[in-house]
């Protein structure tokens, strides 16, 4: 097992047991979390499981004359998040992008060969107590598939019995959802065509659906078919394609495709980038989609590539930004060698 030492680290407080500011220390990375010595003792002891969050940010001159923190002008800040505060390390001589490095590099080749999440299993039958329950959930599937076959007259009653459906779905209730999907479907094509965004919002619908139901090649072939029909109405980068697109690549990942899921991913962040920019919330979204699938697959430090990218993306003042927050948990995740997808 080895190990990464960082020394002369300056400790800047925020942890509830050490507060004042204490220089002269080293910090070592090792499997079981990273610990804050003395030249003789040990200082402060961090095990990874204890970390909510973790940061490394080369301090501005504006961080410096705003923050109360001690921030030095040379190196590196380096936050870790706890339950109880943000314990604040000052790196000297080491810029932010060169301190990313050298723990990704260290947390990468310590954590050995990648091994991938296995593709997700289906969900568990529903549980049926007794000929009651069989009759009960054969007469709402019934009634979920007659709603289906409705006429549907105008987009609100649309919308309402796609609502219907996802409540259905949300809820475990699978079965209902599929019969109630599938014949609103062609109903809603029949109605307002079949490249009509709200027609294809439905069919989008029915391949999460089925993807939910552990039918995954059903899921996958609806969705391709959606993806396609999408990109031909809207073009590469429509609104409803990169959505499609990205819904897509989540059904590869579910199957353990995570070669199709990630190039779909990568895809779709290109397009985003050129149609919304790479700093808008929706670039920075799918940017983090493709972290997480790319960590799922065991690429562990192409992933926290792309979650500081994510960081960066965000301006300074979204530390609270639930896309921050993801990306920072993630980050101290990834960086434990001991976790496996």
């Amino acid at each position: 097992m080895s190990s990464l030492a960082l020394p002369h680290v300056t400790f800047l407080g925020g942890h509830p047991r050490r507060t004042s500011e204490t220089s002269g220390l080293t910090a070592v990375l090792d499997r079981s979390g990273i610990e804050l010595r003395r030249p003789i003792r040990r200082f402060l002891r961090l095990p990874w499981p204890t970390l909510r969050g973790l940061d490394i940010r080369t301090p501005s001159l504006l961080t410096m004359a705003l923050d109360g923190h001690g921030l030095r002008d040379d190196g590196a800040y380096l936050d870790l998040h706890l339950d109880h505060g943000v314990c604040r390390l000052h790196v000297p001589g080491t810029p932010g992008p060169e301190l990313r490095e050298r723990l990704a590099a260290w947390a990468a080749d310590e954590a050995g060969p990648p091994e991938p999440l296995p593709a997700m299993p289906p969900p568990p039958p529903r549980e049926v107590r007794d000929p009651v329950d069989v009759v009960r959930i054969s007469l709402d599937i019934w009634r979920a598939a007659g709603a289906g076959r409705e006429s549907v007259p105008d987009r609100s009653t649309l919308a309402y019995r796609l609502s219907v459906a996802e409540d259905h779905r949300l809820g475990g209730r699978f079965a209902e959802a599929v019969a109630l999907l599938e014949p609103l479907a062609a109903g809603a094509a029949a109605a307002f065509g079949p490249l009509d965004t709200d027609a294809l919002a439905v069919r989008n619908a029915l391949g999460q659906a089925h993807l939910a139901a552990g039918q995954v090649d059903d899921g996958l072939d609806v969705l391709r078919e959606v993806a396609a029909a999408a990109e031909h109405a809207q073009g590469a980068d429509g609104d409803l394609t990169l959505v499609v697109r990205n819904n897509l690549a989540i059904g590869y990942q579910h199957a353990g495709h995570y070669a199709q899921a990630i190039e779909l991913h990568e895809r779709n962040l290109r397009h985003s980038e050129r149609k919304h920019g790479p700093r808008s919330r929706q670039t920075v979204g799918r940017r983090n989609n493709l972290a997480a699938t790319l960590a799922l697959a065991g690429y562990r430090r192409r992933a926290i590539e792309r979650y500081w990218e994510v960081l960066d993306a965000l301006s300074a003042d979204a530390h609270h930004d639930p896309l921050a927050v993801t990306a920072r948990q993630n980050l101290a995740i990834l960086h434990n060698p001991s976790w496996q997808p």
